[in-house]
């Protein structure tokens, strides 16, 4: 292995690569079984030493001498470098102590990546103001409904496979070879490339999908029973069964789409699909809305401009307070 290739993998385990260096440096590393043990066990010993630092032997001058001894040696100092300054010399303190490990541990081919962005190293998105997009590295999109979160290894590209907690619609790039993955209450969702919705609805143990585009299969994580669903069916999952039907609400991913239609719908029902929709609380006071029934639609309005013309429908007022909306007489 190049000595250049231990400088690298010294910088990746020290944390001083950015993050275009760290991807570009994963996409260049192998997969093989070899590599995965190996890796695994540079990784040990780095975790070792980093959390266990000696005062005893940590002693920045030699590492850094012996750093510098050792890239002139091998041919690959340009010019005579100075013992760096405080601050970047503690930057290159952690490359020259890494290099130092991975010489000392001795393993003759080492690739990082597999191991670290396998089970160590995951990331996450939440959608704590209303609701998110997230771009993911195959180039898929993810919009995460507000209290979302999604989670996925960092290799993504070479295992599409996240976890949802909570409500996200998927539009995913096709790639046969690698099929994207969704887990979810012990529910998993696979396509090939398609968009899709995925619910865990909240405080129950029902996971709910629904397909925009494409084929997505189905499946629990604990039980053989699969079901496929094609474009507008609904799928459910409840209490380790499945079941699926054509979905008859237009209004499902309105959350996301901000499109609804409404055919001689109650008030009532409607209010609630708008604060769904747009996380707001929208209160009636003491106007009895058990008789009020609307048919209409709205296509990418606010939700300012959809409750004034609602408030204008039924001769009342909309006012907007703090924590929401408030509709008088």
């Amino acid at each position: 292995m190049s000595r250049i290739k231990d400088i690298e993998m010294a910088r990746y385990l020290a944390g001083e690569m950015s993050m275009n260096e760290e991807i570009a440096f994963l996409d260049k590393s192998g997969s093989s079984v070899k590599q995965h043990s190996e890796l695994r066990n540079m990784e040990k010993h780095w975790k070792y030493f980093d959390q266990n630092p000696s005062a005893k032997s940590w002693n920045t001058g030699t590492a850094w001498k012996q750093l510098h001894r050792r890239l002139e040696s091998e041919g690959l100092l340009e010019e005579r470098i100075e013992e760096p300054v405080l601050g970047r010399r503690m930057v290159l303190l952690r490359i020259a102590a890494t290099v130092l490990l991975v010489l000392a541990v001795g393993i003759p081919s080492l690739y990082f990546g597999v191991i670290r962005d396998g089970s160590s190293i995951r990331l996450s998105h939440q959608a704590n103001e209303g609701v998110s997009i997230v771009n993911l590295p195959d180039g898929s999109r993810v919009y995460l409904n507000k209290g979302s979160e999604i989670s996925y290894q960092k290799a993504f590209n070479q295992d599409r496979a996240l976890e949802l907690s909570g409500e996200a619609f998927f539009e995913v790039m096709s790639d046969p070879a690698n099929p994207f993955t969704v887990h979810s209450g012990g529910v998993v969702v696979s396509v090939l490339g398609t968009s899709f919705n995925v619910k865990q609805v909240k405080n129950t143990p029902q996971v709910e999908v629904y397909v925009k585009t494409g084929k997505v299969l189905m499946s629990l994580e604990k039980s053989d029973q699969t079901v496929t669903l094609e474009p507008e069916e609904y799928g459910m999952a409840e209490h380790n069964n499945l079941s699926s039907k054509v979905l008859e609400t237009p209004n499902y991913i309105s959350w996301k789409t901000k499109e609804f239609k409404f055919v001689d719908t109650k008030l009532m029902d409607v209010l609630q699909k708008l604060e769904e929709s747009y996380h707001v609380e929208i209160q009636s006071g003491e106007i009895d809305l058990s008789h009020m029934r609307i048919t209409t639609s709205y296509s990418g309005q606010s939700i300012d401009a959809i409750l004034e013309t609602i408030a204008t429908a039924f001769s009342m007022t909309v006012s907007h307070e703090k924590d929401g909306y408030i509709l008088t007489k």
